[in-house]
C-alpha cells in the first residue's frame, strides 16, 4: 500500500511548482485549512492547468487521501447499492463500498463536473453540504455519515452549470490566462522537467510543498478559534445586498474563508484585505448584475446612489413587442414599394458593409419542442436517444416483454443474488430464472445539423440591426457546440445564397466566418430556402435530424423564377418545403413600429417555430418577467 501511494504521489505535480494561479492555489489552501468550507469549483479553459492544480492537492492535504471520481461511474458505484458477491454468498443483502464512502474524511476530486448529469452533481452537493448518503436502491436502506471536501473542475465552454448548481459551491475560481512570454516558457520547462525525471523534479519542491502543508495543518487547529469582527458582518452582507446575491449561501462562505484566510496567516481575527479576498472566491460566481444593467466585472461593488440615469432610457428606448398578427396591407409585390425596401433598387455587390459582433448572451433552449419528441426524449451533450437497437450505452435496465435480446447480466445477478442459497447448483455456480432477467435499456448520442441561413440584405444593415443579429448568432453557435451539434452557415443577399461555412463543429471557424459577413443588397430568400434544402437534404439523415435556423425581417424582394411575385413565390415554396422532413425556426428581425409580419407569415408556411429576436435572450426574458411581477 504504501508503495502504491508513493507511485501515486511521484506522478502528481508539486503544488509548489505551479507557475502563477495564486488566488486558486489560495482557495484551495483555504478549503483544507477550514472545516466549515465543503466545496471548491476550479474554471478556467481547456489546458489551462485547473486538473493539474486540483491532482496536486495531494502534495500539502497531510493525511487526506484524493479520491477520483470518474466520468462513468454509475450511480451504485458513486451513491452505493448492494454488494453482489456478499449477498450470493450470504444469501442477504449487503451494501457496497462506494466511491462516497470512500471519500468521508478525504477529498472528492470530480474533474468536468458539467458533464455529469444534473442529477448526479446535485446529489454529489446535498452529501457534501448535510454530510449525509441516504442509500435507497436494490432493497438496501440505509444513512451513512459522509463529510468529504468535494474539489472540481469545469471547462465552461464544454458546457455549464446551473445558477442553482454554482450557488452551492462555497468557492469558485478561475484560472488566470498566462499571456507573459517568460512564465509560459517557466510552465513547459517544468512540465519537460517532470516528464523526464518525477522523482527529482518532485524532490526539488518537495521542502516548499511541506512548507505549505504544515501551514495548512496549523491554519486547521487556529480555524476553530478565529472569527470575524462583530463590524465586519454588517460589511458582508452589504457588499452581497450590493452584488445582489440571492439567497444567504455568499454571506455565510464569504465569512468562513475570511476566517481560513486569517488563520493562515496566523491571526485569530479576519481583517478587511480576508474580507476583500474572501469576496473575490466567494461571491464572483453568485453576482446577479442583470437588474442593475451594470457591466459583467465592475472593478468595485456599485454604490446604490451610483445608477446612471442613462440605464432608464435603456430600458425606455427597446423596441415595443410586436402582435403576433400582420398589419393589414397591400398584397402586391414588395420590390415595387420604395417605402417597403430601404435600399435602392440597384444595390448590388459594391454596396456592402461589415458590422461587428454584438453582445453575447445565454440564449433559450429554442430546439425545446423537438428535443423532447416521444420517440426521442432527450438529445445533446448530456442527454441522448433511448434506442431498442445494441448499439448506445447501458443507461438502466428494465423488466423485458417477451424474449429478451439484450440481457443485463449484472442487473439479473443482483436480482438473484438473494435466493442463490435456496436454489439447486449441483450444475452451476450462479443459478439464474426467468423472472431474474433484465433487459439494458441503452441511450445513443444524437446530434444534429444546424444550418444558421443569414439575411445579409440592406434591409438588416438598416439601423445597424446586423450588430444585435450577429451577436444572437454567435449566442446560438455556442449553445450548438455545447450541445455537440454539427454547425453550418449560409447567407444569402444581392441575387443568391451561399454556404460559408460547410457543417462544422468549430466554434473558431464559425466565429471568424460570421465576423466577415457583409451586408447590402436585395433580399433573396426563396434562393437561401432552396440553397438550405440543398445543404440539409445532402447530409440529412433520420439521427441527424436537420434544422434550418432563419434568421430574417422576410422582405423577399428577389424572386428565383423570372415574371413571378417575389412574395407569393416565397410563400409557396415553403408550403414545400415544410414537409421535408427539415424542422424550421424562424427568428424575426425585424425593429421599429412599423412592422410587416413577413417573417411570421414565413413561418406558418413553413410550418416552423417563430421567434423575435429579443425572444432568444434567456437573461432579458427573465428580468422582463421580474419587473412584471414586481410592478
Amino acid at each position: 500500500m504504501a508503495t502504491e501511494h508513493l507511485r501515486e504521489g511521484l506522478r502528481t505535480f508539486p503544488f509548489s511548482a505551479i507557475v502563477g494561479n495564486e488566488r486558486p492555489k489560495r482557495a484551495l489552501m483555504c478549503a483544507l485549512s477550514s472545516s466549515e468550507t465543503a466545496s471548491v469549483l476550479i474554471c478556467g479553459p481547456k489546458g489551462s492547468g485547473k486538473s493539474v492544480l486540483a491532482r496536486s492537492v495531494s502534495r500539502i492535504s497531510g493525511s487526506r487521501a484524493v479520491v477520483s471520481l470518474p466520468l462513468n461511474a454509475t450511480e451504485d458505484q458513486i451513491f452505493g447499492g448492494m454488494d453482489i458477491e456478499d449477498t450470493i454468498r450470504e444469501g442477504r443483502k449487503r451494501p457496497s463500498l462506494s466511491i462516497m464512502s470512500r471519500s468521508d474524511g478525504n477529498i472528492l476530486l470530480v474533474e468536468n463536473i458539467n458533464l455529469f448529469p444534473q442529477s448526479t452533481v446535485h446529489q454529489i452537493l446535498n452529501i457534501v453540504e448535510t454530510r449525509v448518503n441516504v442509500v435507497e436502491r436494490d432493497g438496501i436502506s440505509e444513512i451513512r455519515c459522509c463529510a468529504p471536501l468535494l474539489i472540481a473542475t469545469m471547462d465552461a465552454e464544454e458546457g455549464g452549470l446551473s445558477d442553482h448548481l454554482l450557488d452551492r459551491f462555497d468557492m469558485c475560481v478561475f484560472m488566470d490566462r498566462i499571456e507573459d512570454e517568460a512564465m509560459r516558457e517557466e510552465v513547459v520547462d517544468r512540465r519537460l522537467s517532470f516528464e523526464s525525471d518525477p522523482e527529482a523534479f518532485c524532490g526539488r519542491y518537495s521542502a516548499q510543498d511541506s512548507e505549505v502543508a504544515e501551514a495548512v495543518a496549523e491554519a486547521i487547529g487556529r480555524s476553530r478559534y478565529t472569527s470575524v469582527p462583530e463590524g465586519y458582518c454588517g460589511a458582508i452582507s452589504e457588499v452581497c445586498s450590493r452584488l445582489n446575491v440571492a439567497g444567504h449561501r455568499g454571506d455565510i462562505s464569504m465569512m468562513n474563508v475570511s476566517c481560513a484566510l486569517a488563520a493562515l496567516d496566523g491571526r485569530d481575527f479576519a481583517n478587511l484585505d480576508d474580507l476583500k479576498e474572501a469576496a473575490a472566491m466567494c461571491l464572483e460566481h453568485r453576482r446577479n448584475d442583470s437588474e442593475e444593467g451594470s457591466e459583467p466585472e465592475p472593478p468595485e461593488p456599485p454604490q446604490e446612489g451610483d445608477r446612471d440615469e442613462s440605464e432608464e432610457d435603456t430600458e425606455d428606448s427597446r423596441d415595443d413587442p410586436p402582435d403576433e398578427t400582420p398589419p393589414e396591407r397591400d398584397r402586391t409585390d414588395p420590390s415595387e414599394s420604395d417605402t417597403y425596401l430601404p435600399p435602392p433598387p440597384d444595390a448590388g455587390e459594391h454596396s456592402q458593409e461589415v458590422f461587428d459582433i454584438g453582445e453575447t448572451y445565454r440564449v433559450i433552449d429554442y430546439l425545446s419542442g423537438d428535443r423532447r419528441s416521444k420517440e426521442t426524449p432527450r438529445t445533446g451533450r448530456h442527454d441522448g436517444a433511448v434506442t431498442r437497437e445494441r448499439s448506445g450505452r447501458c443507461v438502466g435496465y428494465r423488466m423485458p416483454k417477451g424474449r429478451v435480446d439484450d440481457i443485463a447480466l449484472v442487473a439479473s445477478i443482483r436480482v438473484a443474488a438473494p435466493y442463490q442459497p435456496m436454489r439447486d447448483h449441483s450444475r452451476l455456480a450462479l443459478v439464474l430464472e426467468r423472472d431474474d432477467l433484465r433487459e439494458k435499456v441503452r441511450e445513443r448520442r444524437q446530434g444534429r445539423h444546424i444550418l444558421f441561413m443569414v439575411d445579409g440584405s440592406g434591409s438588416i444593415g438598416a439601423q445597424k440591426r446586423m450588430v444585435a443579429v450577429k451577436g444572437a448568432i454567435l449566442s446560438m453557435l455556442r449553445d450548438a457546440y455545447q450541445k455537440r451539434d454539427s454547425i453550418g452557415m449560409a447567407v444569402f443577399r444581392t441575387d443568391h445564397a451561399e454556404e460559408v461555412l460547410p457543417l462544422t463543429r468549430s466554434i473558431l471557424k464559425a466565429y471568424h466566418v460570421l465576423a466577415e459577413i457583409p451586408t447590402g443588397g436585395r433580399t433573396p430568400l426563396i434562393h437561401a430556402l432552396v440553397k438550405g434544402h440543398e445543404i440539409l437534404g445532402a447530409g440529412s439523415s433520420k439521427e441527424s435530424r436537420p434544422v434550418m435556423v432563419i434568421l430574417t425581417d422576410g422582405r423577399c424582394n428577389v424572386p428565383f423564377t423570372s415574371g413571378m411575385k417575389p412574395l407569393d413565390e416565397m410563400i409557396s415554396t415553403a408550403r414545400a418545403l415544410s414537409g421535408s422532413g427539415i424542422k424550421f425556426i424562424v427568428i424575426d428581425t425585424e425593429s421599429g413600429r412599423l412592422r410587416f409580419g413577413l417573417a411570421l407569415e414565413l413561418c406558418r408556411a413553413l410550418d416552423g417555430t417563430y421567434l423575435r429576436l429579443e425572444d432568444l435572450n434567456a437573461e432579458y426574458i427573465e428580468r422582463s418577467v421580474r419587473l412584471a411581477i414586481d410592478s
